[in-house]
């Protein structure tokens, strides 16, 4: 049985994983009560640090970023 890192977690919880690799980080998380715990520890942190930050995208870009991004701001010299 593989043991998880923090790698195997966060790519888990990003979806980042084939299906094969996802069912071997699942199988890993139900049979050792430590992986389930750090997996619910890793998701609880990712949960709350959308609600913290997830609002800041919804705010308009600032007009002077904007010009900035599109390279009509002010010269740096």
């Amino acid at each position: 049985m593989k043991k998880l890192t923090m790698t195997d977690i966060n790519a888990y919880l990003d979806g980042a994983l084939s299906e094969d690799e996802q069912r071997e980080i699942e199988a890993a998380i139900e049979h050792d009560p430590t992986a389930r715990s750090l997996l619910d520890r890793y998701r609880q942190q990712a949960d709350e640090l959308h609600r913290l930050y997830d609002p800041v995208l919804e705010e308009p870009v600032p007009a002077s970023m904007l010009a900035l991004l599109r390279g009509r701001g002010p010269a740096h010299g």
